[in-house]
């Protein structure tokens, strides 16, 4: 099921005009959804076109880390991914919004309340530190290598280590 994803990670250019990004510069990134699968497109600030946004899954600055530098995630932007991510159509979005769920409990933006059964499906409760909103994350019942699978291809997709 999941070897079969195709994700692809920043290119270090700019989509639209080609341009390489230096190490510690400004780009946007942006992820959209084609045919049920994310694909990731980097914009220099001068190709970048604000009014384009509407037409992405999600979108978010970004800085070229340095070569020897290590890219980490964005909080906020993970927190918007896994919001978007409320109603899954697929089994590769359902692994994602538990994996972000997971990621965001590892970094204190969510909590774990508890585990909640129901129709043969097993759904984890958790709780959002900053608003108390709760949310239900259905358990897609992945091995651990499904797990650090998923995790990686998330971090390809927004280019940072998770």
């Amino acid at each position: 099921m999941f070897e079969s994803w195709s994700v692809t990670k920043s290119k270090g250019a700019c989509a639209r005009c080609g341009h390489e990004f230096p190490p510690n510069s400004v780009f946007f990134s942006c992820l959209q959804n084609q045919q049920g699968d994310f694909v990731r497109c980097d914009f220099c600030r001068d190709c970048w076109d604000e009014k384009e946004a509407d037409s992405f899954f999600c979108f978010w600055r970004s800085r070229r880390a340095a070569p020897d530098q290590k890219q980490t995630a964005n909080t906020d932007l993970m927190l918007d991914f896994f919001e978007r991510l409320d109603r899954p159509d697929s089994e590769r979005k359902r692994a994602f919004r538990f994996v972000l769920a997971l990621y965001l409990t590892r970094r204190k933006e969510m909590k774990l309340l508890g585990v909640e059964r129901g129709d043969g499906v097993e759904s984890l409760l958790f709780e959002r530190r900053s608003s108390g909103d709760k949310m239900l994350v259905e358990n897609p019942d992945l091995t651990e290598e499904q797990i650090e699978e998923t995790a990686a291809h998330l971090g390809r997709l927004l280019n940072a280590d998770l």
